[in-house]
């Protein structure tokens, strides 16, 4: 199969829709605006009670407030665990395959030439194209599917030039040593492309919003109700929770934000890789 109708099976990754700029703007004017919003919304009501000669109740959606606010404490906790772990999980198998291309190349060295030198040179080339562009240039399936398209277009050269370098006479345990390696670089592929997708599903992150807005909402309407200022409090809980959406959004990405995926093992393993073919030549 040609590398790029092998890239076009990746057809379930999903990326966000908004870059992480986009994401934290949102959340920075809607979460103060929802409890301003309630509070307008309970001030009206308060107000329509009192015309009406009706009493207001000073206790007015205490347990709604307290229910919404339990279930957004619920949905904060799951997002940001899984936002950390696949976090974590990015770095390790970066990791994991910068080892395996190390592995795989010092391994070559023990092949006779030319096949030793031109598994190295695609090693090299291979482990270049393993390291996720920084500019957030990856932000659809498309374009997505073309940087898998270009890594697998070299990946596809590594096996083949295994097999001549790794025939006979050389030995059988010889080979295995060398294929080995080489098989457990190309494995790690999967496990790398596994993690380009976003964490949870939109539907799950818009779930998050909506509680994270109820809950403001619902803390803000109270106050107008029973006739209380919006007080700083409000809007000190509306901070904090957007710095915590902030930090879950910032885990979730791996090229943008303050929180980056560490490439420096794949840069040290591409570093060594160079000088050892610079010093061979």
């Amino acid at each position: 199969m040609e590398p790029i109708g092998a890239a076009a099976l990746y057809d379930n990754i999903s990326l966000p829709y908004f870059s992480i700029g986009g994401a934290m703007l949102i959340l920075l004017v809607s979460l103060p605006a929802a409890a301003v919003l309630g509070f307008l919304s309970g001030a009206r009501r308060r107000q329509v009670l009192i015309k009406t000669g009706r009493p207001v109740d000073q206790v007015a959606g205490e347990t709604t407030l307290g229910a919404a606010l339990a279930l957004l404490g619920l949905l904060i906790a799951f997002s940001y665990g899984n936002s950390l772990n696949l976090s974590q999980t990015r770095k390790s198998v970066l990791v994991s395959e910068a080892a395996a291309l190390g592995t795989a190349f010092l391994r070559a060295d023990y092949l006779a030439e030319p096949g030793r030198t031109d598994l190295q040179v695609a090693l090299l080339d291979y482990a270049r194209t393993r390291l996720l562009p920084g500019d957030n240039s990856i932000t659809s399936l498309e374009e997505a599917q073309r940087f898998i398209a270009t890594t697998l277009e070299l990946q596809a050269r590594l096996w083949p030039l295994t097999l001549e370098a790794t025939a006979d006479p050389l030995p059988p345990p010889m080979k295995a040593f060398v294929a080995g390696a080489v098989n457990e670089a190309l494995d790690s592929h999967l496990y790398r492309v596994e993690t380009l997708s976003v964490p949870v599903s939109e539907l799950a992150q818009a779930m998050l919003l909506a509680a994270a807005l109820l809950a403001l909402f619902l803390l803000g309407n109270r106050a107008g109700t029973i006739g209380r200022k919006l007080s700083w409090r409000t809007f000190a809980f509306s901070g904090f929770l957007f710095l915590v959406m902030a930090s879950i959004l910032d885990m979730q990405r791996a090229t943008e934000g303050l929180i980056r995926t560490d490439a420096t093992a794949m840069l040290v393993t591409i570093y060594d890789m160079e000088q050892a073919l610079a010093g061979r030549s």
